[in-house]
């Protein structure tokens, strides 16, 4: 008898049920009892979110599409439809849901081969291994030599959507294929992106919410159900990957096979693999049939495309918290850009699981109030997109009512005081800077000097912004814009007492002469006047309480 290890029934997911227990689930398990579950927590962040697009794209298919909003309230409004008629779809596919199956394994390509045989160890598929810095001690010596098939299926899952670029297997049979190597066609599809997702109160709330209904949400392009499929519903892919091939839907999008792939094993677990590359994903204009990301305007991509212009996926970056690309989630807080040719366009476009939300609070389905939390992932890569280089996680609780256009004093009240924030920054850091001068420091000094003091500064309000936004829900806009400019002006207090204990005896004295002329007075003069401008208040020239006095002139 051939071996299997079935997707539907094989406990492999990992999850956390509502009451706060861990377990392992199969599919089938997983949407019976979804409204019992509270989400994915596999080994990291990035492979939840992977298996999170695995599980939409069923959802998609199980709804047709689904086609129009009527279906998709119909499954909002009655809880455990959805896991019951996902469970009657997989069912029709079982066989395709094998991952050990002989000749159409899940998400793999059978007998898919090197000309040498030879195959990869699992740090090509863990991706918390980095080839080369074996540094989790857990994955160490006999960590890498196997793991179970359960977890083999949820890294396959993360390869396809994660995978960094480089030089893969060539595999026999495809042409692409010089030397026997496979050269870069870039990271996996979801690599690419900055996934943004809605968090629900169970799992069954979280699919919901993220599988958009195209045809009524702004900016995604109507799906025909017919053409958006996934893997398990056509034939099996051969060993050569495409670079033409385009994306239908949200479903192929969230299940793009970047990658060819065989795990190779014994009964108990798996040792090696196959790891070539797949189909090409390019990000140009995806916004179309991509919803669980941000997009932004490229002016390079526009110039190449002659005018026509481009979006790219927004990344998420590694060097500032979620909250600061706000602008990029909320139409209304999006800037706009002149275009050469095209007049004005906007500088970001919000996923369209957000903009399909403000839908639903445009018709009334969900509150207009309350809290929409909101989660990013995403891996940043290193040289040439060939290594994984850090992962980002971040989650963000947004006032619904600012996906509300006609909420312009709430709208207003959040661009003030994100602008406020990096004005504010601004002035801190310029102090850093001054401060630096005065003791003598050089212009690379003095850069480094702006920097520390912009990451102090950020480290304290990247921990309140996200809370004092949450409070919006309940707060007066007005009475909330003046709390913050105080946490701000508090800060900012903080941060100059700091910097000038920190300056040096010959600061005081200071350098240079005449209006060239820096030192610790000086530095603290222009410190108050710009902080003052930017926070104006009647009591703007008086410090906190606590606060020590400073001659500022």
């Amino acid at each position: 008898m051939s071996p299997h290890f079935n997707l539907l029934d094989e406990p492999w997911i990992r999850v956390t049920r509502l009451d706060g227990e861990s377990d392992e689930v199969s599919l089938l398990t997983l949407f019976r009892e979804s409204e019992d579950i509270e989400g994915i927590h596999g080994e990291i962040a990035s492979q939840d979110v992977a298996i999170l697009r695995l599980l939409l794209a069923i959802c998609h298919r199980t709804m047709g599409g689904p086609e129009d909003l009527a279906t998709w309230r119909g499954y909002w409004q009655t809880p455990g439809r959805l896991g019951a008629d996902a469970c009657d779809y997989l069912k029709h596919y079982r066989d395709r849901f094998d991952l050990r199956a002989p000749e159409r394994p899940f998400f793999q390509v059978a007998g898919i081969h090197s000309a040498s045989g030879k195959t990869s160890g699992l740090e090509s598929l863990i991706a918390d291994v980095p080839n080369g810095s074996p540094f989790f001690t857990t994955r160490i010596a006999d960590g890498l030599t196997s793991v179970s098939w359960a977890e083999a299926a949820r890294w396959l899952v993360h390869v396809h959507a994660f995978d960094p670029s480089g030089i893969r297997s060539g595999a026999v049979g495809d042409p692409q294929v010089n030397g026997g190597k496979g050269y870069p066609i870039g990271p996996g599809w979801t690599g690419q992106i900055g996934v943004i997702t809605v968090t629900g109160k169970s799992l069954e709330r979280t699919l919901l919410l993220n599988t958009v209904v195209c045809s009524v949400t702004p900016g995604l392009t109507e799906v025909d159900p017919m053409l958006d499929l996934a893997p398990w519903e056509r034939d099996p892919d051969g060993p050569a990957g495409s670079a033409s091939v385009q994306p239908t839907g949200p479903v192929s999008c969230y299940t793009w096979q970047t990658r060819r792939v065989l795990l190779h094993g014994d009964d108990a677990s798996v040792t090696s693999l196959f790891l070539g590359n797949g189909d090409k994903a390019t990000p140009q204009n995806r916004y179309l049939v991509e919803p669980l990301t941000a997009w932004r305007y490229s002016e390079p991509q526009t110039k190449k495309k002659h005018g026509a212009t481009v979006y790219m996926p927004r990344k998420l970056p590694t060097d500032r918290a979620f909250w600061r690309g706000l602008s990029t989630l909320v139409a209304q807080l999006s800037p706009s850009v002149q275009v050469k040719h095209a007049g004005e366009v906007t500088r970001y476009r919000p996923p369209g699981v957000v903009t399909f939300y403000e839908e639903l609070m445009h018709r009334r389905m969900v509150p207009l109030s309350g809290l929409l939390p909101l989660r990013a992932t995403g891996i940043a890569y290193g040289s040439n997109e060939s290594t994984v280089a850090e992962l980002v996680d971040d989650v963000l609780s947004l006032p619904a009512g600012l996906l509300d256009p006609s909420n312009m004093r709430l709208i207003t009240v959040v661009k003030d005081a994100m602008e406020e924030s990096e004005q504010v920054a601004s002035v801190v850091r310029n102090l850093a800077s001054n401060l630096d001068r005065a003791g003598g420091g050089s212009p690379d000094t003095g850069t480094a000097a702006r920097q520390r003091a912009g990451a102090a500064f950020y480290q304290v309000i990247d921990e309140r912004f996200p809370r004092w936004l949450a409070s919006l829900d309940e707060t007066d806009p007005e009475a909330a814009r003046n709390e913050w400019r105080e946490l701000l002006r508090q800060e900012a207090y903080k941060q100059r007492d700091v910097l000038t204990s920190q300056s040096p005896e010959t600061a005081f004295a200071g350098r240079g002469e005449g209006s060239n002329r820096m030192d610790v007075s000086r530095a603290l003069f222009f410190f108050t006047r710009s902080l003052g401008l930017v926070l104006p208040s009647p009591q703007q020239d008086t410090p906190p309480a606590g606060s020590p006095e400073r001659t500022t002139a």
